[in-house]
């Protein structure tokens, strides 16, 4: 019996009826069927083979065959077809092995640090991401942007939830959802009546919400948000003490609407009850804060074993119920999650600062500035956002400046309000300016002065680029049912008019952002002068007009195609790495360019130059103004930075005085999990003597714009480098 050997390896049994089906096919194609044609070349080729032939050999007799017989065009088709499942077989063997190494823990990238790559849960995500991406290059993307994308000009941001239609992140109205109650697949939720119970349901709305999309869920207004929940519990705890016999008379003779915190007449007539509800009430509030903070850093309900990605933004609201909200948190924060009481990751904490209300002593909020700059010498958070930075005047508290914890904001919107709420960003898209300024700069050597011509030329096309790849996204965004997000479109998380479950989501999707993001400048800088930015001032002048370029072509495409384009100051979590391996192996190691193991951030000034705080606030500032899709700067404290508060408020205040928009400060937290210490650690814990290396010795530092846990195991190799080559801000 004759055997055929396939790709393989595998021994299979001579069946014709494979090459006759293989034949008809190209036949069909080619317009030249002819069965019994196909039918004598299978019985010819089985009598002209051995006892064991390869599918290869089979393969090329059968095109012989068609030849002689003068079927050129089914030939053709033949090899054709030939050819495509060749391509398809080598693209299925790549996929493999990509599963493969990731099954058998031979590719950990730490592409997010919030996902250890080690846990089975990870490895299936992995897998299932590697499966989606193949499948928008090879069906979703046009070949233009492919090209880009496959030659380092641009990076489409998580690309593995392309096919989805996911968007990426977005604001959540907690107030709104929490009044009118929600559903999910399982369940309703009712209207909570106190500051425990919504608390509860907010780790219940960002972990549903998180799964509807692949980017970070924040609130933009938590204070405010939560303050009538506040209210519930001191009115509840007011009336319990009468009923406890705490206070005496008859709850129902007093007015209802004086059932209040700092209510004078209360607290005058009624002191009894009025101390019982106030103790109640804020320690109720302070444990759903602290319930809230480990609810976030312990449900991992994502894909992967991953916490959700979650941010919060307080700091304006001045009644008693929102600074109650907001000291509780802080404390909570302060305190720490967990026996050792380690610092919390998530949320992501946000101090909005506004004149008037908490930037100097004898505003209504300063006490909770002051408290926040603890906060944030002890834990790192909370970060600060400026709200006298928007790019137009604020009318309520939605509209207030807020951010995404990575530094992801939103602007103006040409499809309703600009409250932030309710909307977020659809898709990002970075550009490699690092590969721009080699092709036109001076670092190869082929020229002596960069060619600035080519250079803007080379920078439109990008942005042309750019643009078709975050409109090609939307569309197929837009396409998708409202089905595929229930949470978020039957609650109407995302706002917009109410869509049933077979309708597209493409109208309201519209409110939302899509950012033209950019990685680099510093290198970019180098690679076309020399120098960058913080090294001399016409330097610094071309890197601003670059990133002005970016904005104000952004704000064409707007204009253009009616959507709500932002500069992006690109965080590159993993793209530093990414983008700087893909540059390397294109033009070798260039001095200052591509000779260390990340691309520098956005418009930052490069990690490892010296410079002072002043001197890099001052340098970053301007771009701020103008990336309008995000941004954030951030400086490198020497020492324990909890020793000296006042110093920390004065740079946080000069941060706000130029103008940043979102401002946080790095230094390092290191814990021991073997006696507790917390504070900086050098080669061995100062409390109980644990070796540097030790299980024990865990080092927390920021990623972007949040933080992580212990980087030395979740960072990937080129932000591992970057945070070793960090150099202290004076």
């Amino acid at each position: 019996m004759k055997k055929v050997e396939k790709r393989n390896g595998q021994t299979v049994a001579f069946l014709t009826s494979k090459i006759v089906k293989a034949i008809k096919l190209a036949m069909v194609s080619s317009d030249q069927e002819s069965p019994e044609a196909a039918q004598q070349i299978a019985k010819e080729i089985k009598a002209e083979t051995n006892d064991l032939t390869s599918i290869y050999e089979i393969e090329k007799m059968v095109e012989n065959k068609l030849m002689n017989y003068g079927l050129y065009d089914t030939a053709r088709q033949y090899i054709g077809y030939r050819h495509m499942r060749a391509e398809e077989r080598a693209r299925d063997t790549e996929l493999m092995q990509r599963v493969r190494d990731i099954i058998t823990l031979k590719n950990i990238e730490n592409e997010n640090a919030n996902m250890n790559e080690y846990v089975f849960t990870a490895k299936l995500t992995r897998i299932a991401n590697e499966t989606s991406a193949k499948y928008a290059r090879n069906n979703l993307l046009r070949e233009s942007v492919l090209e880009a994308f496959d030659n380092n000009d641009i990076y489409i941001h998580d690309f593995n939830s392309y096919s989805t239609g996911m968007h990426n992140c977005m604001f959540v109205d907690l107030h709104d959802i929490l009044t009118r109650g929600f559903e999910t697949t399982n369940g309703t939720v009712r209207t909570p009546k106190t500051i425990r119970a919504a608390m509860q349901l907010v780790a219940v709305i960002f972990q549903c919400q998180s799964n509807q999309q692949f980017g970070g869920i924040a609130s933009n207004k938590f204070d405010y948000d939560l303050a009538p929940f506040v209210a519930m519990s001191f009115s509840k705890h007011f009336k319990e003490a009468f009923k406890w016999g705490i206070e005496e008379g008859a709850i129902e003779a007093i007015n209802k609407d004086i059932i209040r915190l700092e209510n004078e007449e209360l607290q005058s007539n009624y002191p009894k009850a009025y101390k019982y509800a106030l103790d109640m009430t804020e320690e109720e509030t302070f444990q759903s804060a602290e319930a809230l903070i480990h609810n976030l850093n312990t449900l991992e309900s994502r894909a992967g074993n991953q916490l959700p990605f979650t941010s919060i933004n307080y700091g304006t609201d001045v009644s008693p119920e929102g600074r109650l909200i907001m000291k509780s948190m802080l404390h909570a924060r302060i305190q720490g999650v967990g026996v050792d009481q380690t610092t919390p990751i998530f949320p992501i904490s946000v101090f909005k600062i506004k004149k008037g209300v908490n930037d100097v002593a004898g505003t209504p909020n300063y006490d909770l500035k002051l408290l926040a700059i603890e906060s944030a010498t002890k834990r790192i958070y909370p970060n600060f956002v400026n709200c006298d930075a928007e790019a137009f005047e604020p009318q309520t508290p939605d509209e207030e400046p807020a951010t995404m914890g990575c530094r992801t904001r939103l602007s103006s919107n040409r499809h309703g309000s600009n409250g932030k709420s309710g909307r977020g960003n659809i898709s990002p898209v970075t550009i490699n300016l690092t590969k721009l300024g080699i092709d036109y700069g001076v670092a190869l050597g082929d020229r002596k002065e960069a060619d600035l011509e080519g250079f803007w030329e080379g920078l439109d096309n990008v942005l042309d680029i750019t643009v078709q790849a975050l409109l090609d996204r939307y569309e197929w965004q837009a396409k998708q049912f409202a089905k595929s997000a229930p949470f978020m479109y039957r609650n109407k998380v995302w706002k917009g008019r109410e869509l049933n479950d077979d309708e597209t989501v493409g109208e309201i999707l519209k409110s939302g952002s899509l950012a033209i993001g950019f990685l680099g400048l510093s290198n970019m800088l180098v690679a076309m002068f020399g120098k960058h930015h913080a090294q001399d001032q016409k330097v610094w002048d071309f890197g601003y007009k670059v990133v002005n370029h970016i904005y104000k072509f952004a704000q064409e495409a707007s204009e253009e195609h009616d959507m709500n384009f932002g500069c992006y100051a690109t965080p590159a979590e993993s793209l530093c790495h990414k983008q700087l391996k893909l540059t390397r192996n294109q033009y070798g190691i260039i001095k200052g360019v591509t000779d260390r193991d990340y691309l520098n951030n956005s418009f930052h000034v490069p990690v490892y130059h010296d410079i002072s705080i002043k001197e890099k606030i001052d340098t970053e500032a301007p771009f701020h103004k103008i990336c309008t899709g995000g941004s954030i700067t951030y400086v490198e404290l020497d020492g324990n930075a909890r020793n000296n508060t006042k110093a920390v408020e004065k740079i946080v205040d000069y941060a706000m005085s130029q103008g940043i928009y979102y401002f946080a400060l790095n230094h390092p937290i290191d814990s021991c999990s073997n006696c507790g210490y917390e504070g900086i650690i050098g080669e061995e814990c100062p409390k109980c003597g644990s070796k540097d290396g030790d299980v024990y010795i865990k080092r927390l530092r920021r990623v972007t714009g949040y933080i992580t846990g212990d980087y030395n195991k979740y960072f990937n190799d080129g932000k591992h480098s970057e945070v070793n080559d960090r150099v202290k801000h004076s």
